[in-house]
């Protein structure tokens, strides 16, 4: 494991400076593994405690929190919120950290409080503590001592540290021939054998990341033994942030993202797949129009079939008399075969003008969904509550009754012109429908699912045009392409597509911009964003 207690070390060196003496203005959990510090100097701690990737790290970025709650988690707001961080110490250069924090009890008393962090694998936990290393609460209760459990681990037990009788390699000057040390992974040490020496441990943090044939490798240092593409972050928690989210594809969904993320792709592979079969049926109909072919060509030649013939070779009067053989029932009468050639052929005509509306019922109801997920993407909470609305996913008793309007996007240029942005359905249709006045303009990626964008605005410069038109291309799943072409008319020429789910419109008199979403560019053009 990379994340070894060397890393933790120097990850400890880099961000205590962060922490210290900084306030815990709100924690939060993204679900029942994974919480945030939020703190007083605008900066987070995540905290990651899944099995197979326990780590922490300094955290940018907007994150959904999860509206459930834990005995955890409340006892971490109780005793963490407002309390001002004191020290962070790693245990032996163990894979365990200790953050100590200070608050005031309701009688102003000053306590202290304890957030041991256990980042053991499988084994990891995290667990709350006060001034007597009494637990408070812990998010892994174990109940009974086993072969792989050492400790009782309970709300009002003692603490106890785990034991592993190994030697911490700061304090070491040999190289032993095995790895007796405290936090130093298999990866770490193969590398000191190979220098053998300690040397490598004291050097100045260099996060790497190293990129071989069959893996990729990250760590605290740069790890010469290992041949391979080599990446140089900032920081260590840039590192972990680009090795878990971009190359793992770990996720800090919450439960309500993950729910919808899993609901829209259970769609969208069911709607997939619906389609594929339609379109298969719909060739198989096509294919069985020849049977009218079949009808008249048995029509001309009745006479000839007798009862039990399996075929009939005619002249194809379709295709320049060349003959043609007809398969039939052997245990049916001629005009009996007729009738049925004729029956499979008006059954197929059905079938294909059913089979129409049907496919395109069904590309409707994918694109739908696909443009659910692409707003899900960038959705943050109140967008994300909006679209689970629009699902019927996540219902409570407690849902207010009242519709209330929808939260919008809203930029101003220097020239005091409002650019709104909708990022869902409900906003979209609200936007344009509701808010947005005839003589508004109406912004749309050309050809792609994207945000409705009004600019209200009379007679706007190009530069103003311009600008909303990247607002528009930046809300776009194009917002990372050179080059965007984004359509504008008035909103008075906007229609909302009949019949059909989602924000999808129509409109006429568009004109053109291509335009590059640089979203530095554009906060060059804004004053002001809410």
């Amino acid at each position: 494991m990379s994340f070894d207690g060397v890393f933790i070390h120097n990850l400890l060196q880099e961000i205590t400076p962060q922490l210290i003496k900084q306030r815990i203005n709100k924690v939060n959990s993204l679900d029942q593994s994974n919480f945030i510090l939020s703190l007083s100097n605008q900066k987070h701690l995540l905290i990651i405690m899944q099995a197979d990737s326990p780590h922490l790290r300094m955290a940018e970025g907007d994150f959904i929190f999860d509206q459930k709650t834990s005995p955890l988690l409340n006892m971490l707001k109780k005793h963490l919120e407002g309390a001002i961080i004191k020290k962070l110490v790693q245990k032996d250069n163990d894979r365990l950290v200790m953050m100590d924090s200070e608050n005031e009890n309701h009688l102003g008393a000053k306590t202290t409080t304890h957030l041991i962090m256990e980042f053991f694998g499988r084994n990891a936990n995290l667990i709350l503590v006060d001034a007597q290393m009494k637990v408070i609460e812990c998010a892994k209760k174990i109940f009974t001592l086993g072969e792989h459990e050492k400790r009782i681990m309970l709300p009002k037990l003692a603490y106890t540290f785990p034991q592993d009788n190994k030697l911490n390699p700061f304090l070491e000057k040999e190289l032993a021939s095995q790895n007796l040390y405290s936090g130093v992974s298999a990866l770490l040490y193969q590398e000191l054998i190979k220098q053998n020496s300690f040397s490598l441990i004291h050097q100045t943090a260099l996060p790497t990341m190293i990129k071989t044939a069959t893996k990729n490798y990250f760590y605290c240092f740069d790890l010469p033994s290992i041949v391979g593409e080599r990446t140089y972050f900032p920081n260590l928690s840039a590192l972990l942030e680009h090795f878990y989210v971009h190359l793992k594809a770990q996720n800090t969904l919450n439960v309500e993202q993950k729910l919808v993320e899993n609901f829209l792709k259970k769609e969208i592979t069911k709607l997939t797949n619906k389609l594929e079969k339609q379109k298969q049926e719909q060739q198989q109909a096509e294919t069985n129009l020849i049977y009218e072919q079949y009808g008249n060509l048995l029509q001309a030649n009745l006479y000839r079939i007798q009862k039990g013939d399996s075929t009939i070779t005619v002249a194809n009067f379709y295709n320049h008399d060349i003959p043609i053989e007809i398969p039939l029932d052997p245990l049916l009468e001629p005009t009996k075969n007729l009738h049925q050639m004729f029956a499979k052929y008006k059954k197929a005509k059905r079938t294909l003008i059913h089979l129409q509306e049907q496919i395109e019922l069904t590309k409707n109801d994918l694109q739908y969904f696909q443009c659910l997920e692409n707003q899900a993407r960038q959705a943050k909470k109140s967008d994300l509550t909006e679209i689970m609305q629009e699902l019927g996913l996540g219902k409570s008793k407690t849902s207010p009754k009242k519709k209330t309007k929808p939260l919008l996007l809203t930029y101003e240029d220097h020239y005091g012109h409002s650019i709104i942005v909708g990022k869902n359905n409900v906003q979209n249709n609200y936007l344009t429908h509701s808010l947005a006045k005839k003589h508004d303009y109406f912004f749309h990626v050309k050809d792609a699912p994207g945000s409705h964008t009004i600019l209200q605005a009379e007679n706007p410069s190009f530069e103003t045009l311009n600008l909303a038109a990247e607002i528009a291309a930046f809300h776009s799943p194009q917002k990372h392409s050179g080059q965007v072409a984004v359509d504008y008319t008035l909103v008075k020429n906007v229609k909302k597509v009949p019949k059909m789910k989602g924000s999808f419109v129509t409109y006429t008199k568009q004109k053109t911009l291509f335009v590059t979403p640089d979203w530095e560019h554009i906060k060059t053009k804004i004053i002001k964003k809410s």
